[in-house]
């Protein structure tokens, strides 16, 4: 299965029918064509509510050939606990977010993900325990439609130093937040994609 996002709204692409019960509002199509993505971009934008679920044999044929009307590009980065079990986040453009940032050429993406954490963040000493999931989301960038993958991993590190936000990048914070914190006010401003992916890794509590 794969999840795209436009902002908080979801194309979704499933081999089983029964996926898309999680989600309201949905159109489902038994089909997938390049030619209707215009169209399917088009409504998830003009609409604040409505998933898109499209139900296909092969997955992996049809999310290819989607990928196919985009500038794709791969960004890395990660959920990084300390030695108190906290985790990391940044405060950018309004909302909270995780490290992360573009792959450059030739940059492996665990190389990439811990430059950029370091980069945003001010921060060493980082390593890698395991490899989360990607996540997909779409954004207009000039006249450009951009399918942006990122390379999500778990990380770790003892630095206790100050933490000094990327101003440049628009971060103007950088914080080390505790579970209750992210259940509480990260959550409630936040992006769909990275509510997603703190779910599917176990970092929120239920309440």
């Amino acid at each position: 299965m794969y999840k795209v996002f436009i902002n908080d709204k979801v194309i979704c692409f499933t081999n089983n029918i029964e996926n898309y019960k999680a989600f309201s509002n949905n159109l489902v199509l038994n089909f997938f064509s390049l030619e209707i993505t215009p169209f399917l971009i088009d409504l998830l934008n003009s609409n604040d509510k409505m998933n898109v679920i499209i139900v296909v044999k092969d997955c992996d044929v049809a999310f290819n050939e989607f990928q196919t009307y985009f500038k794709i590009i791969k960004a890395a980065g990660g959920i990084v606990s300390n030695i108190k079990g906290e985790k990391l986040f940044i405060y950018r453009l309004d909302k909270w977010d995780l490290p992360k940032g573009k792959i450059e050429k030739g940059e492996s993406i665990e190389i990439a993900a811990i430059r950029e954490i370091e980069e945003e963040c001010g921060i060493t000493g980082l390593s890698i325990n395991k490899q989360l999931n990607d996540t997909y989301h779409i954004y207009q960038l000039k006249d450009k439609l951009i399918l942006k993958q990122t390379y999500w991993f778990d990380m770790k590190t003892n630095y206790e130093g100050e933490l000094v936000p990327q101003l440049e990048e628009n971060i103007t914070k950088a914080e080390w937040l505790e579970t209750n914190q992210i259940n509480g006010r990260v959550l409630k401003n936040t992006y769909a994609s990275i509510t997603e992916l703190l779910n599917l890794s176990g970092y929120l509590v239920s309440s």
